[in-house]
């Protein structure tokens, strides 16, 4: 049985049980987000469009224009910003209305200039992409059916107003005077779609006299004894009264208490509470532990009747960013219920150019893609949106921490006062939103700005009291505004002013703060500089590769694929993209002619030189304590630095990250012909294993084997072994042996791991013949493979979609590998036959 005592911070008369047999919720929510249809000046109808949507997927939805993602479509398409777009829908009076009740119509979503009108008559303007908008309609002026309208005006419009206003030139053009989402107008690995239309969902929203705003809380005190939990209730009501009462509920106790006598006034008001639940079950990240979540009900009455309620989820933990001094400079951190975590995860974009036409199952996807690659941690990325309810919820259930960044992103922005009362209420209302969720760790406040201005050049070419204004700016958005929005509503949470903290050419950015680690890629340096220059978090670094076949074939469907394209070109943002892949490729591995090889091997590459960063940074534990590549996910078919590719499949990469971001793992470095293998763990438990330690050649002849006993330390980095590469191979060729390490615990394989002593393209490998066997299973087939000789990152294909257990894995001579695919159910005839043919 769970306790809860409740104290409120205001007048309070008395505290008792709830009334019984409480009359019916008077808060009512109409959905309106059917039947919507849209137009422009250049048509002479309506059309049917889709809310949430866009207008460049309601144009594509009624074969007005080509898919925007295919082929070089994008180059014929900018026209669609810069005409007005008109949506509108019917609705019908709701039924039963009372005179006293309030009507209000909610767009959770505007994209992004735009007026709304009921019955022609003008509600609101809007001019944020990332607040809601909303408004009170009389309801004795509803007609038996009414037109709702929305006309969407082109941002370059209102853009072009503010820059001729300007008295200089801001960094990164007009957009920075949108509050919009920033990658809309180009980046380098998405398009330029400067999109309009409802993005989120529409409702009608009825209520008598008072209603609840939001609900959110934070946990001031936590231990494994009981946590005391700070709640806050917004109130809005049309009236004074001083007969109404807050209950709070908890699934996991059958007690119930409520405060009654509460003065409600007229307006807008904020009722805060405390609550110690006992017994606590804390909330933890999926690789240390369940994160369990408490179901909880709100509920505002008058006397007997329930006015509103809200339902939300509570997860009893404690985050903390951890800046400390230290021997090398300052720490970079989190700490979750007092442990120190390492952060495994990736940068995260949104999921299309239009993000309004993202289904939910695609979430539900991505998320569970995340839990199986292992990862802790997703950063949401400051140029794109802040996400819907649904991707925090996912990360709340799933155990996934959250770096959520305020969306600024690489530009400077303007200082006038309208524009940033803008963003004030802007980050209230993100803030207020998203506090309640337990997978909200920090909150930044921009993308690489600071770095920019600093270091990008970005301060040249301005007087001193221009380039002194537009700082001073900055330092007011930052340092100000921002934190003092997260400090005031969301007191626990950690705020940092931008990412990284110092950029690139600053010798701290080695020692101090979260570190974009980009020699690699953009400098074109070598991978082995990722063992060189560790930081203390790796929030950003990367490397592109091509995406998979069926991805390709999307967008490029053409039978003779030819890598210098147009349509390649197209989709490949990056203006040394193509060389870069080249170049890197003729470094490591052997570059081959053909398209579809040259595709595989683009994926080798990446997944091998990210997999290089990841194992530095984790081997460096503690020093560094966050690994963060760039990126999961694409917002469209294309070349990019994404681990999993537009229509959801697996690179490489997100198979080798699957098994570098384990919780415990056999970590080995090759340098100056010394092999050192550690074994890093995230667990907190210590483990006694044995560490194997085998050398081979590729035929599978064993030279020589070794067994060491090892206590792996509980959440360290511990290094096990060490031997020069002349003792290791005792005389054997480099380019055709291996060393293969295994960690067991009694039968139980924890990790395994491959070393090689020479680039995959100096390794002499044998010619191939693999001996394989198909099953059914319950959910697909397994493959049951053999073969004679090594076999160095197998690649499994087939013309479907399906999950594989593993793919891209060295495959080890006279040894068996059993690999599953799960299947689609509208797949299984289909793979019958297949394997029935083999």
């Amino acid at each position: 049985m769970y306790r809860l005592i409740i104290v409120l911070f205001a007048i309070i008369a008395n505290i008792s049980l709830a009334f019984s047999n409480p009359k019916e919720d008077l808060h009512k929510i109409i959905n309106l987000n059917s039947d919507w249809e849209f137009t422009s000046e250049i048509f002479d109808k309506y059309y049917p469009a889709k809310v949430p949507g866009s207008v460049h997927t309601d144009l594509f939805y009624n074969h007005l224009i080509p898919d925007p993602f295919t082929g070089i479509n994008e180059n014929s398409l900018q026209w669609i910003d810069t005409l007005v777009w008109v949506y509108k829908t019917e609705f019908k009076k709701p039924k039963n209305l009372n005179p006293d009740d309030q009507v209000e119509i909610v767009f959770k979503g505007l994209d992004t200039y735009a007026d709304v009108f009921i019955n022609d008559s003008l509600l609101f303007s809007a001019n944020n992409m990332f607040k809601p908008w909303s408004f009170k309609i009389d309801a004795s002026s509803l007609k038996n059916r009414n037109i709702l309208k929305v006309k969407f005006y082109p941002t370059s419009i209102e853009e072009n107003k503010q820059l001729q206003k300007a008295d200089y030139k801001l960094p990164e053009g007009s957009r920075i005077y949108t509050r919009k989402a920033a990658y809309h107008y180009g980046w380098d690995w998405g398009p330029k779609y400067i999109t309009a239309g409802i993005w989120q969902d529409v409702e009608l929203h009825i209520w008598n006299t008072t209603k609840i705003g939001n609900v959110r809380y934070y946990v001031e005190e936590i231990d494994s004894l009981k946590a005391v939990v700070n709640f806050s209730v917004d109130i809005e009501s049309v009236k004074d009264f001083f007969f109404g009462k807050i209950q709070a509920e908890c699934s996991e106790s059958a007690i119930m208490y409520s405060i009654e006598k509460l003065p409600i006034i007229k307006g807008q008001s904020t009722f805060s509470f405390k609550l110690t639940i006992e017994k606590t079950r804390l909330w933890w990240t999926h690789n240390l532990g369940e994160p369990f979540l408490y179901d909880f009900k709100i509920k505002l009455f008058k006397d007997q009747t329930i006015l509103h309620q809200e339902k939300l989820k509570v997860g009893l933990r404690k985050v903390e960013l951890v800046r400390e001094s230290d021997g090398y400079g300052e720490s970079f951190y989190f700490k979750l219920n007092n442990v120190p975590v390492f952060m495994k995860g990736a940068n995260y974009i949104p999921q299309s150019s239009f993000p309004g036409d993202v289904s939910n199952n695609k979430y539900h996807q991505l998320i569970d893609d995340v839990v199986e690659a292992n990862m802790n941690m997703l950063r949401v990325w400051g140029g794109g949106i802040y996400e819907k309810d649904i991707f925090y919820e996912l990360c709340d259930s799933a155990g996934i921490l959250v770096w959520q960044d305020f969306m600024f992103a690489n530009s400077m922005y303007p200082d006038d006062s309208i524009f940033l009362q803008n963003i004030k209420q802007e980050a209230k209302y993100q803030v207020k939103r998203l506090s309640k969720h337990p997978s909200i760790a920090l909150w930044c406040g921009n993308n690489e700005i600071d770095e920019a201005w600093h270091n990008w050049g970005w301060a040249n070419g301005y007087s001193f009291q221009d380039s002194t204004e537009i700082w001073e700016n900055y330092l007011n958005i930052f340092h100000e505004i921002l934190p003092g929005v997260v400090s005031e509503i969301s007191p626990v949470t950690s705020y940092i002013s931008t990412s990284p903290l110092f950029g690139r050419g600053n010798p701290r950015s080695s020692f101090e703060g979260d570190n974009h680690y980009w020699y690699v890629w953009h400098d074109a340096y070598d991978f082995d500089w990722y063992n060189k220059v560790t930081g203390r978090f790796m929030s950003e670094f990367g490397f592109q590769s091509f995406p998979g076949k069926e991805t390709i074939n999307y967008f490029y469907p053409a039978d003779d694929k030819k890598l210098d394209s147009d349509v390649i070109q197209a989709h490949q943002k990056h203006h040394r993209g193509g060389f870069l892949i080249n170049d890197y490729m003729e470094r490591y591995y052997p570059v081959p002619k053909g398209f579809d090889d040259f595709v595989y091997i683009s994926q080798l590459l990446q997944a091998e030189g990210i997999r290089t960063g990841i194992l530095a940074q984790r081997r460096a534990k503690p020093f560094c304590m966050g690994s963060l590549y760039w990126q999961l996910n694409d917002c469209w078919p294309a070349v990019s630095w994404s681990g999993i590719d537009y229509t959801g499949d697996w690179k490489a990469l997100q198979y080798f990250v699957r098994e570098d971001f384990k919780n415990m793992i056999i970590d080995p470095y090759l340098h100056n012909d010394t092999l050192d293998i550690y074994i890093v763990s995230d667990s907190m438990q210590n483990v006694s294993a044995d560490l194997c330690v085998s050398v081979m050649d590729f035929y599978g002849q064993v030279k020589s084997k070794s067994i060491y006993p090892v206590t792996v330390g509980a959440n360290k980095s511990t290094k096990i072994y060490s031997e020069s590469l002349s003792v290791i191979l005792n005389k054997s060729r480099e380019d055709n042996h291996l060393v293969f390490c295994e960690l067991m615990h009694g039968k139980k394989i924890l990790d395994s791991r491959t070393v090689f002593f020479k680039k995959p393209k100096d390794l002499q490998l044998n010619k191939i013949n693999i001996v394989y066997k198909i099953k059914e299973i319950d959910e697909g087939y397994e493959f049951v493979l053999k073969s004679a000789v090594l076999i160095k990152n197998l690649c499994l294909e087939l013309p479907l979609k399906g999950e594989w257990s593993e793919n891209y894995f060295d495959f080890l001579q006279k040894t068996e590998k059993r690999v599953c695919l799960k299947q689609m159910k509208e797949y299984r005839l289909w793979l019958q036959h297949f394997v029935s043919a083999l």
